[in-house]
Formats: C-alpha cells, structure tokens, sequence
C-alpha cells in the first residue's frame, strides 16, 4: 500500500481552506484518491490544526495575552470531524488497517517525530520475567529468607595498621503473623493464575515495607540473572535509533524522538550500547529528572545528540549503580505518591513533551494496557488532542487470525484501546514484533 503525499494533493488544500467541509465532497476525495495518500492528507492535516493552536498559544503566552478558546474550540471540532468521517473508509479497509498504519508512522519516524513506549512484554522477550512473575519472585524470598541484618566486624588475625573487614550476619528478621498470612494468600493467588493489578501491587506493597529500598536489590538480582542480554524486540528498536537528518527540523535528530519504558531493566540501554550509539537513561532522582549517559555519550558531551531512553517508573541498571534516591513505582503507596498529585518529574515531562504534544506520536510496544495509571495518561492527551492517536502493537484475541478477521471483528477488538487515544495494530504471534518494528524503517 502506498502511503505519502497524494496527487490530489491541491484539491485536499481546497477542501481544507474552504469555509465549510461537505461530507459528501470529503467522501469524493477519499475514494478518488489512492487510499494511503489520502489519510496521508488527513493525518497531516490534524496534525497541522493543532500545530497551528500550539505555536498560537506558545505566542500569546509570551506576550502575556488570553489563550482564544474559540479558537481551540473551532481546532478540536475539525480534527472531531475529519477523524469520525474518515473512520468509515479506515474500517472497510479490515486487516489491511495494519499496512496503513505502518506507512503513517513511517513518516513520523523519518521525521523523529515517533517515541516507543516498552512495556513488559520487551523485558520477557529476552526471558525476563512479568510482572506477576517478580512480584511472586520476590515474595517467596521474603517469605523463605527474611531480612538479614548485618554489620562489619574485623577478620580474625588482623592488625590495627592492616585490619581486614567482613560483612557478618547478626540476625534475620521474618514477616510478623498477619503479614505473613497476607503475603501467602497474595502468592497463592499469582500461583493458581488469579492475580489481578490490584493484588499484585498488595505483594508488592508487603515486599517494599518489610524490605525497604533494599527490595530493588533483590529485584536487580532477578532482572539479570543467568546474565540476561537484550531481546529481538530491544535490538528491532535498536536498529532504528541511528540519528535521522531531518533538514526542516535543523538537521540530525534521534531516531527516536524518545525511547519510554515502564520496565527497570537497562536492556534497552544495552542493546543501545551494543550498536554503538551514545545514549542516556533518564530517571527521577529524589525530586529531579537524572541522566545517567553510556561512555559514548560522556565523551561526545552533555550538548551532542544522543539517544534518550525515559523509565517512568524507575531503573536499575547491571553495574554497581547507587539506587538509594531513585523513585520506584512498583506498590500501591509508590504509584499513589507518584500519580495521586498533580503531574510532575519524569510522568509530566512524558505527557507533555510526547503523549500530549500535537506533533508526536507513540507506539506502544509490549504493553498490556493492565495499568490504570498508564492509560489515564493516554485519555488525557486524547482530551487535550481528539480526534488524533498514537499506536500500539497488540495480539489478536480473536479465534480467527488477524488477516482473516472482519470489519465487525476489527472494530470490537479495537475499540476499548481507540477510546484512550490508542489505534491497535494487531499481530498473532509474538514473534512477529520485531518485524513489524523493522518495518518502520
């Protein structure tokens, strides 16, 4: 399927400019148009709508005048518009939907104007484990080792001018009674497949307050043990990170506008490191945003272009790395002081800068959509921008295949994830991610 600049591209202006939009005119030019080309036009025109409301507003507030809510309202009410009437033409094109939608964000791409948000299902790709899968991890280790308490005594035989130190093990502490109990019933749910978010995060809850920050050290240890390297999907990404030169954006620019991540694990960073290209990861560090650069990206400088990966909900990578301030979100009282308040740090610098941003899009990779917190963020930026989506790479649910699947099936399928913003692009086997990534090309 061709997608890109249509030869019609002069009626479509017309169309666009004149001072009311006929349905039946706007349904002429689609199908005398090649289909690709024509949501072409469309994209980029929603796209150029609220462009044009965002430099108006970064003008007015410079100069310290009124944001025009007409004007706002007139922008949303036309891209409403141009997304509802092309969705009938998008819909009779079934599975063929998917070609379409790579097309699309193969221009973005090329322009970096494409994120990827990695999701879990990266991390088991390179045989890590699932969320359930840590949490049971890590409950059996509080439950089974409980938590040593230690302090430094001097070797026997040493001297005062040579003395030599060992950690020793003074005694080990176990959950009290009730706790016990809780955190019992919680892996006896995740064993027999039962667990859903909210008892998980219960687990994780009871690990983080016996454990403290010493949970993510434990929880280190399981994301690389067996010295676990990088995924198929990590290194498709990886693959497409080289800068890309975009003239009217002022030259190079990363392949991907930003890498997001709701996993721990540095896989992706590593993956990065394998191909050669300078990058950062970047974490909230008490109350700031922290880059913790490759040797790549030290030597070239803090100002040279490099590749960011932005994990939402805390990191820890491989090497000794001092994890004493980083911010994890993994229980219920992390999650409540990271997304009870007003958005700040790194989840209102995603929002605005990507999620919400009228010249960005994201691309959903691995992710089950099972976090509220995640897809509240997406039903914001789909109030603050309607009418326009980001993507997600899904796996078809249906008994069918996805290529044998109707327009009925599609629509269905698709429509608790188009009400958050987000237009699935369905696969069958996991295998073909890093495919369908490359393709992106």
């Amino acid at each position: 399927m061709y997608v890109g600049p249509s030869q019609h591209a002069h009626a479509w202006r017309a169309f666009f400019t004149a001072r009311s939009w006929e349905p039946q005119l706007f349904a002429d030019l689609v199908e005398r148009d090649e289909i690709g080309a024509a949501f072409f036009e469309i994209e980029t025109q929603i796209n150029g709508l609220y462009r044009s409301l965002q430099m108006s507003q970064a003008l007015a507030q410079r100069f310290g005048l009124s944001v025009d809510e007409d004007r706002r309202g007139e922008v949303e009410l036309k891209a409403r518009w141009l997304s509802l009437n092309a969705e009938r033409f998008r819909e009779a094109l079934g599975p063929a939907q998917r070609e379409l939608d790579i097309g699309l964000m193969q221009w973005m791409r090329r322009a970096s104007c494409l994120s990827v948000v990695i999701g879990a299902g990266a991390t088991m790709d390179a045989g890590g484990p699932s969320w359930a899968e840590l949490v049971r991890r890590l409950l059996l280790r509080v439950i089974e080792r409980g938590r040593e308490q230690t302090e430094m005594r001097p070797r026997p035989g040493g001297t005062r001018e040579n003395a030599e130190f060992e950690r020793v093990v003074t005694a080990v502490e176990h959950l009290a009674a009730g706790e016990d109990l809780r955190a019992r019933a919680v892996l006896a749910s995740i064993e027999a497949g039962q667990a859903d978010t909210e008892a998980l995060m219960e687990g994780a809850q009871i690990c983080y307050d016996f454990l403290g920050q010493h949970l993510f050290t434990d929880l280190t240890d399981i994301l690389y043990e067996n010295d676990r390297r990088p995924g198929l999907i990590h290194r498709a990404i990886a693959e497409l990170a080289p800068a890309v030169n975009v003239p009217d954006r002022g030259g190079l620019l990363p392949g991907w506008d930003a890498i997001i991540t709701y996993n721990f694990d540095d896989l992706m960073g590593e993956a990065l490191d394998e191909a050669g290209l300078a990058r950062a990861a970047y974490a909230m560090r008490g109350d700031e945003l922290a880059g913790d650069p490759n040797t790549l990206a030290r030597e070239q400088g803090q100002h040279a272009l490099h590749q960011g990966i932005y994990h939402v909900h805390g990191y820890t990578p491989r090497r000794l790395f001092l994890i004493t301030h980083v911010r994890f979100v993994f229980s219920t009282s992390q999650y409540e002081c990271t997304y009870g308040g007003s958005r700040a740090g790194i989840v209102g610098e995603v929002f605005a800068r990507w999620l919400a941003n009228p010249v960005h899009h994201a691309l959903y990779v691995g992710c089950s959509f099972a976090d509220e917190e995640m897809n509240r963020l997406l039903r914001d930026a789909a109030k603050v921008l309607p009418g326009r989506y980001h993507y997600a790479l899904l796996k078809w649910p249906g008994s069918c295949r996805h290529s044998e699947a109707s327009a009925m099936e599609l629509a269905l399928a698709s429509a608790p994830y188009l009400s958050m913003g987000v237009r699935p692009l369905w696969f069958d086997d996991f295998g073909e991610i890093a495919g369908l990534i490359r393709r992106l090309a």
